[in-house]
């Protein structure tokens, strides 16, 4: 696939701006968790407005990073943290450099935690996949391998910042594995199926699984990974027996006495199964696990709060007239029940009295809206009285501020 317009991100549709030209439906449909894709940009700064080399800098000269938040590799392995830490697991600016001129990779690790962009972008995925996203930063030196052959427990786009990478991908040694199957180093990654050369601009979607492996080119390569990591069915499942034996006392029976021994019949032993699955199903109201995964969610996907001092401090007074707007990457919640209501977002609850449940359903679908739009289940104290109470918890911004 060719694109070459880096138009930035417009409104709350960066996933879609991240394989444009490639299409959501089609992605969805015949790529998503099946097999790899690869969106082709000629020299193109299409995802340069994400991510610097001045990031990267500011992150290691001042941020005082403890490893494994910086961490370097080569083909062969993990470079040594004593290399380039000091005995408290702090970073070394110079050491790491100094690595990096030998050959290694750097690895800037959960740098959505640093940068605004790639929390805003992990939140914006998050929020459309419900999953747990994060991203991990590779600067590798010209003509270097970081990580030898292997496969990731989790889906991952690849976005090429600045240099190129060639990939090698290697046949499929495990579909889907779930979180626990892990690569093995040693595991020898079989046939090369297709090599891709990954230029400036370009992407590719690298299913959980695929085993691959990646070396720069002539010059140095700057990549970002999102790693989408969602839930299985198979966790999902758990997790509601796990719920359902706090409920029902005959799931945390033994096993029956003597099921290990030769001649425990077979049937008995499905009749059981059968039996208990039944009990789950049938006596247990799966929602409180849809629930739980949701708010974990909610937690795990939050944006960088870099202007909480600048809202408070404003010298304007928020008035009626006065414009704010739901803080772009705030995955919120709105929901009601009994004589309360609440908003769920980044891990927290608020909550408020039940008439104001049409205000509060208002905030979280409203983008930009000036206080006096707020429904008229409140008054005019009680507008204004809200609009201060989000955006001194982070969930509205005034806006021009």
């Amino acid at each position: 696939m060719e694109h070459s317009r880096p138009e930035p991100p417009v409104g709350h549709d960066w996933y879609a701006w991240l394989i444009d030209p490639l299409r959501v439906a089609e992605f969805e449909r015949d790529y998503y968790e099946q097999r790899l894709v690869h969106i082709r940009r000629e020299a193109s700064p299409y995802y340069a407005q994400l991510l610097s080399v001045t990031d990267l800098d500011i992150v290691l000269g001042s941020h005082a990073v403890r490893h494994p938040d910086i961490s370097l590799v080569l083909g062969d392995g993990d470079v040594p943290a004593g290399e380039y830490a000091d005995d408290a697991g702090r970073i070394q600016p110079l050491e790491v450099a100094r690595h990096f001129d030998e050959g290694a990779t750097v690895i800037f690790r959960q740098l959505h935690k640093r940068v605004p962009t790639l929390a805003r972008t992990c939140v914006e995925l998050g929020r459309h996949f419900s999953s747990r996203v994060q991203t991990n930063v590779y600067l590798t030196p010209p003509d270097a391998q970081g990580f030898a052959p292997h496969w990731d427990t989790h889906d991952v786009f690849v976005l090429q910042v600045s240099g190129a990478k060639r990939w090698s991908i290697y046949d499929t040694k495990v579909r889907l594995p779930l979180r626990g199957q892990r690569f093995e180093p040693g595991t020898p990654p079989g046939e090369v199926r297709d090599e891709i050369e990954l230029g400036p601009g370009s992407a590719l979607y690298i299913p959980r699984g695929l085993m691959h492996s990646a070396r720069s080119m002539g010059q140095p390569s700057l990549h970002i990974t999102l790693g989408i990591t969602a839930f299985t069915w198979a966790e999902f499942l758990v997790e509601c027996v796990s719920a359902a034996a706090l409920e029902e006392e005959s799931l945390r029976r033994n096993l029956p006495r003597g099921f290990a021994r030769e001649g425990f019949p077979a049937p008995e032993r499905r009749r059981l199964f059968g039996e208990k699955l039944d009990l789950v199903q049938s006596g247990f109201n799966p929602e409180v696990v849809w629930r739980r995964l949701s708010d974990e969610i909610l937690a795990a996907d939050v944006p960088l709060f870099t202007d909480l001092f600048s809202q408070r401090l404003c010298t304007d007074r928020l008035a009626l007239g006065s414009r704010v707007r739901r803080r772009a990457g705030v995955l919120a919640e709105a929901g009601s029940g009994g004589e309360m209501c609440f908003l769920r977002f980044c891990g927290r609850e608020l909550r408020f009295p039940v008439h104001a449940w049409p205000a509060v359903r208002f905030v979280t679908t409203s983008d930009e809206f000036a206080v006096q739009d707020l429904p008229d289940c409140l008054d005019a104290d009680g507008k204004l009285t809200l609009a201060a109470r989000l955006v001194s918890e982070g969930v509205l911004q005034r806006s021009g501020v």
